[in-house]
């Protein structure tokens, strides 16, 4: 069994390190340098009151913007029972489906690169300002080629969010407090399927002669969007050296907090050896890229065909909206429930076989049960739910165990095309020639989710040896390295005192 996660004691400030210690360090490390020398001394021991200061500054803008990157991203599932299929045939609402994807991988690259050369708090809001634009756009669509247009273009934008926070969180928190802080940034996803029915079905009685509802939901909710893009400019912090709502001494005990990480704050130069290191040389890369990426075909699958699976149970078409509010339950309490637990004793792995099992029921339910057997088909829906939640484990694992600016930056950038293939995979799942029933998507799912299981004990196995080898190193040596490598922006594999959780 891992050992518990635990916070650990907060070191004392180190003594100044020299210009020529850290030239190529993280950007903290240089920051403390200079506080050092200008005579900042502080005792450092209580920051239970600061992290609830950096809390009520810096969640509320994440929560905001996870909750509508989802619902602005799945609101075309809303808008399919509401209209806008009229305007596509055969397989082209599936396409729209996909293409957000393409754009989404075509840019995770691009986005990753630039959100560690710019200002990371501006770039985040810059996207989400026009990702906003774009929301509203579909309104003005009524064609297929309008709407691969403008669902490509909005995951090109929207490409920024999860990586953006993942390297916000590991910024701010220590590695047991990230789990339980991405826990409720991601948990929106279940908010927002919530929130999206409830809006849907309200729009859904708003009738006007100039606009469809759908329309108008498309036009709400994008400028909605914009002047919460606009907000997160000038109100989140790029980093914890820059924070408006910290003075100097706090910013130097905030930096202090996740020393214990040993996976630094913040780096502006892209190490080209970093990529290297991830894409050829870390044992862990690979396997979590196919393990995200078949988990998240599930994802793909209810994100855009939740509402027309529900459909052909017979339910009508507000009923189909209203009833899918209790998938976005089943998505929060399986986040909650995943993410605390792993923020209190580690076992990351486990978790996320344990996370696939109510989606193998649910799978299974639906394969086995007549379209006519509502209740048992509805049951198996919200349990699909369940799968998704193991992303934000994911994210938690890679900004655990991945130490280097560059290595980790681009490492979520692969962990967010693996999730951009398996979102691309599942809405191809349910083609039109299979209506109603879809049972080969449905058989797809089942054994997505069993490969996950496997994978995810496999992947726990190679940590363990990994460790094992290092502590075993340690002990030929004699002794531990005892330098204080915290913010040189080493790699976890440089850094052989690293060890991984798994």
């Amino acid at each position: 069994m891992e050992k518990k996660e635990r916070i650990l004691p907060e070191p004392v400030v180190p003594v100044a390190i020299p210009p020529c210690k850290y030239e190529g360090g993280d950007a903290a490390l240089e920051f403390l340098a200079r506080e050092q020398e200008a005579g900042v001394v502080i005792d450092i021991t209580e920051t239970k009151a600061l992290r609830w200061k950096i809390d009520l500054h810096i969640m509320p803008i994440l929560i905001v913007i996870y909750f509508l990157q989802y619902l602005d991203k799945t609101l075309l599932n809303y808008a399919a029972v509401m209209g806008i299929k009229e305007y596509l045939k055969g397989n082209e609402y599936n396409n729209l489906g996909t293409i957000f994807y393409v754009g989404y991988l075509v840019a995770e690259p691009i986005t990753a690169y630039l959100m560690q050369r710019l200002p990371i708090g501006k770039y985040l809001g810059i996207n989400v300002v026009c990702w906003g634009v774009l929301v509203a756009c579909h309104a003005a669509c009524k064609s297929y080629a309008s709407l691969m247009v403008v669902r490509g273009l909005l995951g090109v934008f929207e490409a920024s969010v999860a990586p953006s926070l993942v390297l916000i969180t590991g910024m701010w928190w220590q590695k047991p407090e990230q789990s339980r802080r991405t826990g409720l940034w991601y948990m929106q996803i279940g908010v927002a399927q919530i929130v999206g029915a409830g809006i849907s079905y309200g729009f859904q009685q708003v009738h006007s002669q100039a606009l469809a509802n759908w329309q108008i939901l498309f036009l709400f909710m994008g400028c909605l969007t914009v002047v919460i893009g606009i907000i997160t400019i000038f109100a989140l912090p790029d980093n914890p050296m820059s924070a408006w709502f910290l003075n100097d001494k706090e910013k130097i005990m905030a930096i202090e907090h996740v020393r214990v990480n040993q996976t630094g704050v913040e780096n502006k130069d892209f190490k080209t050896y970093q990529l290297v290191e991830l894409l050829f040389k870390d044992k862990e890369t690979w396997p979590l890229f196919f393990l995200t990426l078949l988990a998240m075909i599930d994802n793909g699958a209810v994100s855009n065909f939740s509402s027309i699976i529900i459909s052909t149970f017979g339910f009508s078409t507000s009923r189909t909206t209203i009833i899918q509010m209790p998938s976005g339950a089943v998505s929060i309490v399986a986040t909650f429930v995943a993410t605390y637990v792993v923020g209190a004793v580690g076992n990351r792995s486990y978790m996320i076989a344990i996370l696939m099992l109510p989606s193998i029921l649910g799978a299974g339910l639906l394969l086995g049960l007549d379209r006519s057997q509502k209740l048992g088909n509805l049951f198996g829906v919200y349990l699909l739910n369940s799968c998704p939640a193991m992303l934000p484990i994911v994210y938690t694992w890679n900004s655990a165990n991945t130490s280097g600016y560059t290595k980790r930056v681009m490492r979520n950038a692969l962990t967010l095309m693996a999730f951009c293939v398996g979102n691309l995979i599942g809405p191809q799942l349910f083609q039109a020639s299979d209506a109603p029933n879809y049972t080969p998507a449905k058989a797809v799912l089942m054994a997505t989710f069993v490969a996950v299981v496997l994978m995810a004990i496999a992947l726990r196995q190679l940590m363990v040896w990994e460790n094992a080898k290092r502590d075993q190193e340690q002990e030929n040596s004699g002794e531990a390295s005892t330098a204080d490598v915290a913010f040189l922006d080493l790699t976890d594999i440089e850094n052989r005192n690293f060890r991984y959780v798994y």
